[in-house]
C-alpha cells in the first residue's frame, strides 16, 4: 500500500473509530476521492449536531468566561466544547482559550472539524497556538497538528516549528498534511539542525517512504537542499534508500531528488554500487518506463560510470527493449542525446539491433529532428 494511502487511510478510520485493517479494502482507490470522502463524513456528522453547538453557544455568550471554562473542562467535555468553540466568536473563543488548561485544549482540537473551525485557528494568539502544539505533540497528535499548518498565521507555524526537536514527529506532520502545497512552506522554516534531524529520522525510524513520497511535493531548491544532506549520511543510508525506492516504486520521487542535488552529490549517488545491481536497475527503468519519467532518469544517465552504464543498457535493450522505443517516442531530444553520446564503443552493436527491432519509427523520427548531432554519429553509422 502506498504511504499516502496508508495515511489517508489512518485519518478516515480515526474519524469513524474504526481499526485500520478494516479499511484496507480501500487500498487503491484515488487519493483525492478518499479525502473528498472523508471530508464529505466528517462535515455531515458536524452537521448532525451543529443546531445544538449553536444555542449552546448562544447560552455561553451569556456566562462569564470563567465560569464557561468552568463549565466546558467539568460538564461538557472536550467533544461538545469542540462543537461549541466552532460556533463561537473568534474573540470570544480567544478569551475562552486564555482560561482552559493547555491539555483540555489540545484535547479539544483533536475534535475540532476542520472546516468548521479554520476561522478559530487563524485567529488564535501565536502563544496560545505554541503552547497547544507543544502539548498535542507530546501526545503524539500529528494528525491534528498537520491540520494546524494550512490555517494558522505564518507567525504561529513558525512559533510551533521552532520548537520541533523531534525529527520522526516532523516527518510525520509533513505526511498528515491536508494541504500538500504547505510542506515548502513547514519544511522551509526549520533549521538545518531540524532537517538533519529529520532525515536521520527517517533512517533511525525507517521512515524512508514517507519522505520519498514528500519529496514529489518540494520545490526545486528545498529538494535540492534536503537533497544534499542525505547525500551527507554516506553509502550505507543511499543504499538503503535505493532498495526502498524499488521495493515501494518511488523511482521517480528519487530521481527529482537527486536531480536537484548539486553535481558532487549526484555523481555519488548514481554511482553507488547498490545501482550496479540487476533487479534494481530494472525495477528502476520498469518504473520510469510507467510513469513516463524519462527526463528524470536520462537527465542522471551521463553521469554513470562505465561500470553502471552497463546495467542500465542491459535492462534497455536485453530485459525491456520496448522501453527504449518509449524514450525515443517521449522523452526530451536533449536528454536522449546525452544518453546517446555517452555509450561506450562495445554497447553500440547491442543498442543498434534493439533500435531496428523494437524502435525504427521513433528512431527515424528523432534523426529526422537531430541529424546532425555528433552524439548519435557512431549509432547511426552501427545502423546504416
Amino acid at each position: 500500500m502506498h504511504i499516502e494511502t496508508q495515511a489517508e487511510l489512518l485519518k478516515l478510520s480515526r474519524l469513524l473509530e474504526a481499526e485500520e485493517s478494516d479499511l484496507a479494502f480501500l487500498d487503491g482507490q484515488n487519493l483525492d476521492q478518499l479525502a473528498a470522502f472523508r471530508s464529505a463524513v466528517s462535515g455531515f456528522f458536524y452537521e448532525q449536531h451543529q443546531d445544538s453547538y449553536q444555542r449552546l453557544a448562544g447560552i455561553s455568550k451569556l456566562v462569564p468566561t470563567g465560569a464557561s471554562a468552568k463549565l466546558a473542562t467539568t460538564v461538557l467535555g472536550s467533544v461538545l466544547a469542540a462543537g461549541i468553540a466552532s460556533e463561537l466568536p473568534a474573540e470570544r473563543a480567544i478569551k475562552l482559550a486564555d482560561k482552559l488548561p493547555d491539555d483540555f485544549l489540545a484535547k479539544l482540537c483533536i475534535h475540532l472539524e476542520p472546516s468548521h473551525s479554520r476561522d478559530l485557528l487563524a485567529a488564535m494568539p501565536d502563544q496560545v497556538v505554541a503552547r497547544v502544539a507543544k502539548t498535542l505533540l507530546a501526545m503524539g497528535e500529528h494528525i491534528t497538528l498537520a491540520r494546524f499548518v494550512a490555517v494558522i498565521q505564518p507567525s504561529a507555524l513558525k512559533a510551533v516549528t521552532a520548537t520541533v526537536a523531534d525529527g520522526e514527529a516532523m516527518v510525520k506532520i509533513a505526511l498528515y498534511l491536508e494541504d500538500k502545497t504547505k510542506l515548502d512552506t513547514l519544511l522551509g522554516l526549520l533549521s538545518e539542525d531540524q532537517q538533519r534531524a529529520t532525515l536521520k529520522a527517517a533512517t533511525d525510524r525507517e521512515l524512508w517512504p514517507a519522505v520519498l513520497s514528500l519529496n514529489g511535493h518540494l520545490n526545486t531548491e528545498l529538494r535540492g537542499r534536503m537533497g544534499n544532506l542525505v547525500a551527507e549520511q554516506g553509502e550505507a543510508v543511499l543504499s538503503h534508500i535505493i532498495e526502498v525506492a524499488s521495493e515501494q516504486r518511488l523511482w521517480t520521487n528519487l530521481l527529482q531528488a537527486v536531480n536537484a542535488m548539486d553535481n558532487q552529490h549526484q555523481q555519488m549517488v548514481v554511482n553507488l554500487a547498490k545501482l550496479r545491481e540487476a533487479d534494481i536497475m530494472d525495477s528502476l527503468i520498469g518504473t520510469v518506463a510507467e510513469e513516463n519519467s524519462w527526463d528524470e532518469l536520462l537527465t542522471l544517465l551521463p553521469l554513470l560510470d562505465q561500470a553502471h552504464l552497463s546495467p542500465a543498457v542491459d535492462v534497455l535493450t536485453e530485459r525491456r527493449p520496448d522501453s527504449l522505443d518509449q524514450a525515443l517516442s517521449q522523452a526530451h531530444d536533449s536528454h536522449l542525446l546525452g544518453l546517446f553520446g555517452h555509450l561506450p564503443d562495445d554497447e553500440l552493436p547491442r543498442v543498434a539491433r534493439v533500435v531496428k527491432d523494437k524502435a525504427a519509427a521513433s528512431w527515424q523520427a528523432f534523426v529526422e529532428r537531430n541529424g546532425d548531432a555528433h552524439e548519435i554519429a557512431a549509432l547511426k553509422a552501427q545502423l546504416a
